[in-house]
């Protein structure tokens, strides 16, 4: 027995004083109230048993990556069902899935299995960190064992360095083998290569390919678009080499693929391609986006010694390896759509977390006119757009008529559904509207129903909250409903200006009935009409929606992101309210700011065409304002995380760039800008360097120290800024910390899934930062052949360091459980007889009923006394040996034997009444000594 918490046992000392100073009436209650005191005394001092038992905990972890075989999952959930009904009572199991990510499908405490619900990816295999999960659910106070089912690929941190943990806890790994079949498969093993180069530098590249047998393979090598090497080559079973070279003869970052076949069917393609980037050292040039890629502004920018690469918007990808070869991107007069949401989302994370530089120009496709109000690229600039009422002439009718129908209902990425997605971006168009507009609102399946009458925009609290309630009612859209509904609605509106959004499903419009009739009386009448198709332009309604908007006098726009219908709803309101761009010549004004971006005075400014009124952020530099009664910024700048960000309202090269274009110091203004956003050259001085490198699905970053360095250069750890993403995902950022490794260098571990490209930028306090050439795996690291230290070795290795085994039985899991002493406390069952003891000592206050049965019982008692005392069968007298008291006298005196009495005379049936008296009388005698 133990006590889990003996100090409670100084309570003895008060409650035995307490006993003692108060006394109980009777023996018996004193008696009942002491057992319930000590039994109450035990319970807190957490009274309990270690008891030897069997049961445990077995904890199932279970790989769910890519490298699994098909039918892996149906064969785990099978292997669940068995070791589930060879458990006994007191048994637990728990389920730990991992992949990417570790997850735990079942505690200990649930009843079953109920299959896999966890999001874990698929791209890597981190046993380390799910073995580290499993041994968490074992616990300390009872024993257990894990069972591994996986092929053994692991990535991440190595696992060896569990074995050491799990067998000071006392935890066996057991292990069952599920692999995928792999013979015949020709892999490319690794591709090396250097991870920058300098400009015209010859340099090699090598692969190792892995072939099962003696064969011809056949290669393919390309950078980009242009294959630059192909040929066969007979390689040996095991691993050859093949090498190539090549010149950095580009700019930017060059992105190799091989690719490899052999003679005969292969069951792992995955590994027959793989991929190596390779980024140039030194500057980097100046990306300049236009809609058609012919820009004045570019020759400008290269007459004032700037290395520009001109490009239409059409052809620019926006990856991460794409953007990591320039220092800054140029966005001239640019609509967003354009870009895409997902060219906006990477756009602005290479400029905040990648240090890229941005500089936009304006136009009538630029800024509110052209999509960027609510659009991603929005937070990083510092100019905001928002359409004032004191800026516009004309108020604003506005009738929205949004498709409800049962597509509506499907969820998009970040667990919103399309329903939700149009209700917020019709929520946008009445935060943008004023007191002198007016709006209205009306959701149509197969009928149109009115949400909101026309009203005036004085409540935007109420008519937002009406709006976001809107739900999908099923159905399909009926589109000439829906306009005719809209026409009843916006037609006696007093507004200056009077405008429809028809949103609807571009693979769902139905019943258009004589759209084209009703379409022109509403233009006849003054109203235009927008369309927002969710779909493509190929989807089998896109052309009538296309139809509506050309004769309505409106935008057509689609978008298959539902994410972008804030933005776009937002950007068809400015198209209608000709207020957001000022098409008149204006006279500009530069500020004390301007000096900190062109560094060099350039005198007075000559006027412009025209601008996009746009508002100043706080914390922007206003380097230049217009002279008209805005006051509103022309050129506004701030730093947008570890990138630079600037704005320029008015149109550099086109119809509305005004008098400056002459302006004989044009070149230098707009030179000055661009040095501006690109910043200087970036990277680390003398006494620091950077490198990476990767494998095994991470990516180390090193800084390197002096070691004879006086002191260390920077004032806080240094830390790691990632972009990452997928080919056609938008990134996504973190952050990483660096540590120490050693005396001189500071370590930072990034993981790597799949195809995914990283590219990482080092911030030292102090010191300064550098962007590192982007970086990738070959490919999905789950495809990697089985190598020495991976697969099923590294699950023996670790099986048979903790004491495991390979599993052919499940079931027989249960029979290993180590006999452990196991805990039991005592207290619950102390507690409940101290409750039943102070019940007893009540009734016995209330009624007497105990003592009423010890007095009823003691005659009893006396009687079979008596009758033990009888004489037996044949005149023999039992007598009961029962000890005779010695007095003080008998101490002090010799005994006296006492004579032999002759047997008195009794009558018939008295015996035993005789013999009663003969004993008294000589017990007497022997007290008092006399014969």
């Amino acid at each position: 027995m133990t006590l889990a918490d003996p100090f409670w046992l100084v309570l003895a000392i008060p409650v035995a004083m307490a006993l003692w100073l108060w006394p109980l009436p009777s023996r018996l209650l004193l008696g009942l109230r002491c057992a319930a005191t000590i039994l109450l005394l035990l319970a807190l001092c957490g009274l309990g048993l270690r008891l030897p038992v069997r049961c445990g905990t077995v904890v199932m972890v279970m790989d769910r990556s890519l490298s699994m075989p098909p039918g892996s999952e149906a064969l785990q959930r099978e292997a669940a069902d068995i070791v589930h009904s060879a458990m006994q009572p007191g048994d637990q199991v728990a389920i730990v899935s991992f992949a990417e990510t570790a997850a735990v499908e079942q505690s200990p405490q649930a009843a079953r299995f109920a299959g896999f619900s966890a999001e874990v990816g698929g791209e890597a295999s981190n046993l380390a960190n799910a073995v580290d999960l499993a041994l968490s659910l074992v616990g300390r106070q009872r024993p257990g064992r894990i069972l591994v089912l996986s092929d053994g690929l692991w990535t991440g941190r190595d696992i060896a360095t569990l074995a050491a943990r799990a067998a000071a806890s006392g935890v066996a790994v057991d292990y069952r083998a599920m692999q995928r079949g792999g013979a015949g498969d020709v892999a490319i093993e690794r591709i090396q290569g250097p991870e920058s180069v300098a400009a015209g530098q010859s340099f090699m590249l090598t692969a190792w390919i892995q072939s099962p047998r003696s064969q011809s393979v056949s290669y393919e090598l390309s950078r980009g678009p242009q294959v630059i090497a192909r040929g066969s080559q007979t390689v040996p079973a095991g691993l050859s080499r093949l090498v190539f070279r090549d010149t950095a003869s580009w700019e930017g970052t060059g992105e190799y693929m091989l690719q490899v076949h052999g003679d005969g069917p292969d069951p792992v393609p995955e590994n027959n391609r793989a991929r190596l980037l390779v980024g140039v050292r030194g500057s980097r040039p100046i990306l300049c986006v236009s809609p058609t890629g012919t820009s004045g502004l570019a020759n400008l920018l290269r007459a004032g010694g700037l290395e520009v690469r001109p490009m239409p918007a059409s052809q620019c990808n926006w990856t991460l390896e794409e953007l990591a070869g320039y220092s800054a991107v140029i966005l001239e007069n640019t609509p967003a759509g354009m870009l895409g949401h997902t060219g906006m989302q990477n756009l602005a994370a290479w400029v905040s977390e990648g240090g890229g530089g941005l500089m936009k120009t304006g136009g009538r496709d630029a800024y509110g006119p052209g999509g960027y109000h609510k659009s991603p690229l929005e937070p990083v600039m510092p100019v905001s757009m928002e359409l004032r009422r004191e800026h516009r002439k004309l108020s604003l009718a506005i009738v929205v008529v949004l498709d409800r129908s049962g597509s509506m209902t499907m969820t998009v990425p970040g667990g919103r559904s399309k329903m939700d997605l149009a209700n917020l971006a019709t929520a946008e168009v009445v935060d943008m509207l004023g007191p002198l507009d007016q709006f209205g609102c009306l959701a149509v399946d197969t009928a149109p129903h009115e949400i909101v009458p026309l009203t005036d925009v004085v409540d935007r609290g109420a008519l937002r909250s009406k709006v976001l309630r809107i739900d999908s009612m099923g159905g399909g859209i009926y589109v000439y409903e829906g306009l005719k509904a809209a026409a009843r609605m916006i037609l006696p509106a007093t507004a200056g200006t009077k405008h429809v959004i028809l949103f609807s499903d571009a693979a769902d419009s139905e019943e258009p009935g004589d759209y084209k009739t009703l379409v022109e009386k509403l233009g006849k009448a003054g109203v235009t009409i927008s369309v927002v198709g969710l779909g493509t332009e190929r989807d089998v309604d896109a052309d009538l929606l296309k139809d509506i908007a050309r004769r309505g006098g409106g935008q057509c726009v689609f978008t298959n992101v539902a994410q972008e219908l804030p933005r776009l709803f937002a950007q068809d309101v400015f198209l209608v309210a000709r207020s957001a761009f000022l098409d008149e010549p204006v006279g500009i004004r530069p500020t004390g700011g301007l000096m900190s971006i062109t560094r060099q005075p350039l005198g007075a400014f000559p006027e412009i065409g025209g601008y996009n009124l746009c508002y100043l952020r706080p914390g922007s530099n206003p380097a230049i304002v217009s002279e008209d009664d805005y006051t509103a910024p022309v050129l506004a700048a701030w730093q947008a995380g570890l990138g630079r960000v600037l704005c320029y309202t008015g149109e550099a090269d086109g119809q509305y760039t005004g008098p400056i274009a002459g302006w004989d110091r044009a070149g230098d203004f707009f030179t000055s800008l661009v040095h501006w956003s690109a910043g200087r050259h970036q990277g680390f001085g003398k006494g620091v360097v950077a490198t990476q490198e990767t494998g095994s699905g991470l990516c180390r970053v090193e800084l390197h120290l002096d070691p004879e360095r006086e002191a260390t250069p920077f004032s806080h750890l240094p830390e790691l800024s990632v972009l990452s993403a997928r080919p056609g995902e938008a990134a996504t950022t973190r952050r990483v910390p660096m540590t120490w490794a050693s005396a001189d260098t500071l370590l930072g571990e990034i993981p790597l899934t799949g195809d995914e490209t990283i590219l990482t930028t080092i911030s030292a306090p102090g010191v300064g930062q550098a962007a590192l050439a982007p970086v990738c795996l070959p490919y999905s690291p789950e495809y990697v052949p089985e190598r020495p230290g991976r697969g099923l070795e590294s699950l023996e290795r670790l099986s048979r360091s903790t004491g495991g085994r390979a599993r052919v039985n499940l079931a027989d899991v249960w029979n290993d459980i180590p006999r452990a002493p196991q805990w039991v406390p005592l207290a619950p069952y102390l507690l409940l007889a101290a409750v039943c003891l102070l019940l007893i000592e009540v009734a016995e206050r209330r009624t007497g009923l105990l003592s009423m049965l010890r007095r009823a019982a003691a005659p009893a008692r006396r009687r079979r006394v008596e009758v033990a005392a009888t004489p037996a069968a044949g005149g023999r007298v039992r007598k009961e040996k029962r000890p005779v008291p010695v007095t003080q006298a008998e101490d002090e005196q010799p005994s006296v034997a006492s004579e032999p009495q002759a047997p008195a005379p009794t009558e018939p049936g008295g015996e035993g009444i005789l013999d009663a008296f003969s004993q008294a009388h000589q017990r007497a005698r022997q007290r008092t000594r006399r014969d």
